[in-house]
C-alpha cells in the first residue's frame, strides 16, 4: 500500500490507513498503538522536512511470526548527519526533534538512508512475537499498481527449501483485474511446485496461464552454500546481479507465458556474500546504478527497493522491485 503525504492533514489520514491495515493482521491493540505513533512521526517528518513524500506499508510473514513494515520515502533536502538526527533534541524544523529517535525506539528493526540534496528513506519493522532472521538471504519486494487501479497486475513470490531459495517476479499483460489474475496464478504455481527445475516451473506456468491474458515472468534460484544463482525468464522482466563496481544482467528469452514461448533456458551465475540480486518489471526504468548511492551496499533490501522505486518508477504501469542479498 502506498500513501501520498503532502500536507499536515494527510498525516492523520496516513495514520488511520496504516492502523486499519495493522488491525487486519489481528496483532493486538498495543501493537496498533505503536504503529500509529511511528506512522504519525514519519508522516509529520515528510511534511516538515521534505514538503511531500509517500509511505509504503507492507505485510511481513515468517514461520511463527508476522508483522508490518512501514517505509517513509521523500526527495527532500536529505539529512547531513544521520547520527545527530537520531539523537533526541536535534531538530531542523523547529520541533522537539524526537521523530527519528522515537521511531527507532518504537520499532523492532530500523534503518535510514539519506543523501543531502537527494532525499531520505526510513524503514521500520514491527513484529508480533519473536522474529527469527534468516541465516541465508534477506529478501524484500515492493509491488504497486499503476495510479487509478485497485489491484496490481505485477506480482512476486519466494519459495524456500533446505537447499535453496527461489525468487519470482511476474508481470501480467497490461494492468488491472485481468493482469492481476495472471500474476496471482503464476504465484500459485510457484508455491505449489515440487520441482527445483526452473524450466519445468515456467512451462507449468505457461500451461496454467493459457486461461488468462498471459504474463512475463522470471525465476532466480540461489544456492548460498554452493555459491550459485540459477536463472530463467520469459518476457520483459529485468534482472541483474550487482556488487560494488560491477553489474551483470541476467538473460531472459522473448515470449509471453500463456500465449507463446519460443525457448526456456536456465543459466548459471556465480553468487557470493557481496552479491545483490535486483529483479523488476518494466514499470521501473533500467538505467539505475547502485554505485551512485554511497553506502547502499550495507543497507537492507527493503531500503534498496524503495530507493529504486522512488528514483526510477516510470509512472505509467504497475511496478514490482525485488531485492535479495546475503543476510
Amino acid at each position: 500500500m502506498l500513501i501520498e503525504v503532502g500536507e499536515s492533514s494527510q498525516a492523520g489520514e496516513a495514520r488511520r490507513r496504516v492502523v486499519a491495515f495493522a488491525e487486519e493482521l489481528e496483532i493486538g491493540e498495543s501493537y496498533c498503538g505503536t504503529v500509529a505513533l511511528a506512522t504519525t512521526e514519519m508522516a509529520t517528518n515528510l511534511v516538515k522536512h521534505a514538503g511531500k513524500g509517500h509511505i509504503l506499508v507492507q505485510r511481513l510473514q515468517t514461520s511463527g511470526s508476522r508483522g508490518l513494515r512501514i517505509i517513509s520515502v521523500d526527495k527532500g533536502p536529505g539529512i547531513a548527519d544521520v547520527s545527530r538526527a537520531l539523537s533526541d533534541g536535534h531538530s531542523t524544523a523547529g520541533s522537539m526533534g524526537t521523530g527519528l529517535g522515537a521511531i527507532r525506539r518504537l520499532s523492532d528493526s530500523f534503518d535510514v538512508y539519506s543523501i543531502p540534496g537527494s532525499g531520505t528513506v526510513i524503514s521500520a519493522e514491527f513484529w508480533r512475537g519473536k522474529h527469527q532472521k534468516s541465516g541465508g538471504l534477506q529478501v524484500a519486494a515492493l509491488s504497486e499498481p499503476v495510479h487509478g487501479e485497485e489491484v496490481c497486475g505485477d506480482g512476486w513470490a519466494v519459495r524456500l527449501s533446505p537447499a535453496n531459495t527461489m525468487l519470482m517476479v511476474v508481470d501480467g499483460l497490461g494492468h488491472g483485474t485481468f493482469a492481476s489474475e495472471a500474476a496471482r496464478e503464476a504465484e500459485r504455481i510457484l508455491a505449489a511446485s515440487k520441482t527445483d527445475s526452473l524450466s519445468d516451473i515456467l512451462h507449468d506456468t505457461h500451461a496454467a496461464l493459457k486461461k488468462t491474458r498471459g504474463a512475463a515472468s522470471a525465476i532466480a534460484k540461489i544456492d548460498v552454500e554452493k555459491g550459485l544463482l540459477f536463472f530463467a525468464g520469459v518476457g520483459n522482466i529485468f534482472a541483474s546481479i550487482v556488487a560494488m563496481g560491477s553489474s551483470r544482467s541476467l538473460v531472459s528469452h522473448n515470449g509471453t507465458l500463456g500465449q507463446q514461448i519460443h525457448r526456456v533456458q536456465e543459466f548459471t551465475y556465480p553468487w557470493n556474500a557481496d552479491s545483490i540480486l535486483v529483479m523488476h518489471s518494466d514499470g521501473l526504468a533500467t538505467r539505475w546504478d547502485l554505485n551512485r548511492y554511497p553506502g547502499i551496499w550495507n543497507k537492507p533490501p527493503s531500503l534498496i527497493s524503495a530507493i529504486l522505486h522512488r528514483d526510477f518508477y516510470r509512472g505509467r504501469d504497475d511496478v514490482t522491485v525485488l531485492v535479495a542479498k546475503a543476510a
